[in-house]
């Protein structure tokens, strides 16, 4: 992760006692950090966060927790941010923990996640106008995507999408459909390793969470549930 932001209390985000609630990119950076985390609950022993781009005491235990289970393997590896003590901190330095679970604390941990897809020009894809859209392998995977999320269009009660590889607000609402709706039969699974999308950009940089979610998960619980 380059060029990286420091959020600002009034401008990014806003404090309500112990509660940090993000606007805009940081808001989008929250809820990537609570999903980022989920990734370490079992190694660093704590409960999966809800991703909802608001920053409390669940998510600053979480953070505090990896970092102790880091330093417990390898006190050396270095922090490239103010450990925090409070909710505040990690929504100054999102954008550092996150950049740092995704190095150090994966390789220390010994935690495999799947690659998010980055945006920007000569990264893995872009936006024009409303659509995301990649080259390569990562248009394949856009394009795995709807096709998973076809399965699930009389279920969840959408039209079903186009397989064109190009990631629009439509693509973003039927993810964000099917995880409503297996949320609503097991609302333990409401824990997830991506943000459930609120926009094409979550849907396009979390693609191969959320594939792998529909067709494990997702499959599961209402593929099974309605005998389809």
């Amino acid at each position: 992760m380059q060029d990286m932001t420091e959020y600002a209390s009034g401008k990014d985000w806003s404090a309500s006692g112990a509660i940090i609630s993000g606007k805009g990119m940081a808001r989008s950076d929250f809820r990537g950090l609570q999903a980022d985390l989920n990734a370490y609950a079992k190694v660093a022993g704590f409960e999966g966060v809800g991703i909802d781009g608001v920053i409390g005491p669940k998510t600053l235990d979480a953070v505090r927790k990896v970092i102790a289970a880091v330093k417990a393997k390898n006190a050396l590896v270095p922090i490239s941010f103010p450990e925090p003590d409070k909710p505040e901190n990690v929504a100054r330095y999102a954008q550092w923990i996150r950049d740092w679970l995704q190095t150090m604390a994966s390789k220390t941990l010994g935690v495999t996640t799947q690659r998010v897809y980055q945006q920007g020009a000569g990264k893995d894809w872009n936006i024009k106008g409303d659509i995301a859209y990649g080259a390569g392998a990562v248009h394949d995977e856009f394009q795995q995507l709807q096709r998973s999320l076809n399965q699930f269009a009389d279920v969840a009660g959408f039209k079903k999408l186009e397989v064109d590889g190009f990631i629009g607000p439509r693509t973003a609402e039927a993810t964000k459909a099917v995880f409503d709706k297996v949320v609503e039969i097991n609302p333990l699974l409401g824990v997830t390793l991506f943000p459930p999308p609120d926009t094409k950009e979550e849907a396009a940089e979390y693609a191969a969470f959320i594939r792998q979610w529909l067709d494990t998960t997702a499959a599961k619980t209402l593929l099974a549930e309605t005998g389809a």
